[in-house]
């Protein structure tokens, strides 16, 4: 779904975290063929974070976005992400995606995201999928994971924003974020427990706030992930 893309002056690193499929015979010979393309393997197993950071040291671009290896981009995402941030100044952007099942197929109504988002607003609900986020290159390079944590991903988000960070949605679907039975985003309790340890230990919020944010956390979970498709 990268080779697909509109846009084409991109640079792809691939970075194995120790796959025991083809993955690592498919991402060479991709390589090998496109030279845009680079495929890193890490030594021994990482973990998603410490993989994440391993790309954001090595990225060179203008701008850099993720992609988690089980989700896809539909063929504007680049182009559509880099012309709102030229027209916001955003130093991050994301967008709505749509929610599949394993073999690609919708599984929840797609999940549409607002135009902008401030700390506070993403405190009471995440808009912001892993997969659809795209930074300056400068944003990305003086960001990194934090490898302790469950939520990675929604911490550094929070992190940025409560900085100054400005960031601007692209209200259209552009990505497939894969929902699988027994990945992390699956068990609730976990992710639950993860979000309160957030707000309270990583950004160190008041209780009172904690509470205010967990409760909407709580709500926009079940709008999501217990509506009908």
């Amino acid at each position: 779904s990268v080779i697909a893309q509109t846009v084409t002056d991109w640079e792809l690193l691939v970075i194995d975290d120790g796959s025991t499929d083809d993955t690592c015979a498919v991402a060479q010979a991709l390589a090998q063929a496109d030279g845009r393309i680079r495929f890193l393997r890490n030594e021994v197993n990482m973990g998603v974070a410490k993989t994440r950071n391993r790309g954001l040291e090595l990225c060179r671009g203008r701008y850099v976005a993720l992609l988690d290896s089980d989700d896809v981009w539909y063929p504007q995402k680049l182009e559509r992400q880099l012309q709102r941030m030229a027209d916001t100044g955003a130093g991050l952007s994301y967008c709505s995606y749509a929610i599949v099942d394993a073999k690609g197929e919708k599984a929840k109504p797609d999940y549409l995201v607002p135009e902008s988002i401030d700390f506070r607003g993403l405190l009471r609900e995440n808009v912001i999928g892993c997969s659809t986020v795209m930074m300056t290159g400068e944003v990305a390079r003086n960001s990194r994971f934090e490898t302790t944590l469950h939520h990675e991903d929604y911490a550094l988000w929070t992190k940025l924003l409560r900085d100054g960070c400005r960031a601007a949605g692209c209200s259209e679907v552009l990505t497939d974020w894969r929902w699988i039975e027994n990945s992390r985003s699956y068990d609730k309790r976990k992710s639950a427990a993860s979000r309160w340890k957030i707000f309270r230990d990583y950004l160190k919020l008041p209780l009172t706030t904690c509470v205010w944010a967990f409760a909407g956390y709580a709500l926009a979970g079940v709008k999501k992930y217990f509506s009908v498709k």
